[in-house]
């Protein structure tokens, strides 16, 4: 999101409040979210480069892909909201659809490597959103959604957001209409189809199967982003 009144860039990482900062910041302007696109918040033209939705441009693409001057990257003030690995993928897990028809451990083992691989713009770790390949952090300010209320205090004041809270946006859970696009584009998960996993507690789920191969994959976010490792 490039905001050029309030000076500002949020990087925005799928699963992390984004779509709510996103709205405040609408707000502010006088907007709704039918408007969104003045803030760079629409779909990708077959011209341009970055992911489908270019809400998600990593920090390093405002540049790379020219929808940001380098003078401005480096004069607006860059922000972006992490959060707790395992709770954002259970989150993108719920919210895609794969929770109607996958196990958890079996989106860790058999979803997300692959996606990562491709660098799919939904999975991407958190550390390659904010950080370049020389490992050099981007942006200059870094919330955790766990402490939210406090850790929007500084870049709020930052980009000079008064007297507006921010709303909660973009909870619901993955349509079957999700579900069928999951089989398009992977027909070999349909041998571990399994209905019922939505309907199981995100503790149940979270198994240590599936903490061991989370703890491998987004290893840069738990030690960057100061989150801790279970067994």
């Amino acid at each position: 999101m490039i905001s050029h009144k309030h000076k500002t860039v949020f990087v925005h990482i799928p699963k992390v409040a984004g779509q709510s900062v996103e709205q405040m910041y609408l707000a502010d302007l006088g907007l709704n979210w039918s408007e969104r696109a003045v803030l760079l918040l629409r779909p990708k033209l077959n011209t341009e480069k970055g992911p489908e939705r270019l809400a998600h441009l990593t920090a390093a693409q405002y540049t790379q892909f020219g929808y940001l001057s380098q003078d401005n990257f480096q004069n607006y003030f860059k922000w972006a909201l992490v959060r707790d690995p395992y709770q954002r993928a259970l989150s993108c897990y719920h919210f895609l659809g794969y929770a109607r028809v996958l196990s958890f451990e079996n989106f860790v083992q058999n979803v997300l490597p692959e996606k990562i691989k491709q660098q799919h713009f939904f999975f991407l770790p958190q550390y390659d959103y904010l950080h370049d390949n020389q490992g050099q952090l981007l942006v200059d300010y870094v919330g955790h959604l766990e402490r939210l209320d406090q850790e929007l205090v500084y870049p709020k004041e930052k980009t000079g957001i008064q007297g507006i809270s921010m709303p909660h946006a973009n909870k619901a859970a993955g349509s079957w209409k999700r579900v069928v696009r999951i089989w398009g584009e992977q027909p070999s998960l349909i041998k571990y189809f399994a209905l019922g996993h939505d309907r199981k507690s995100r503790k149940e789920v979270l198994t240590p199967r599936a903490k061991a191969g989370l703890n491998q994959l987004y290893a840069k976010d738990f030690e960057a982003f100061g989150y801790t490792q279970q067994e």
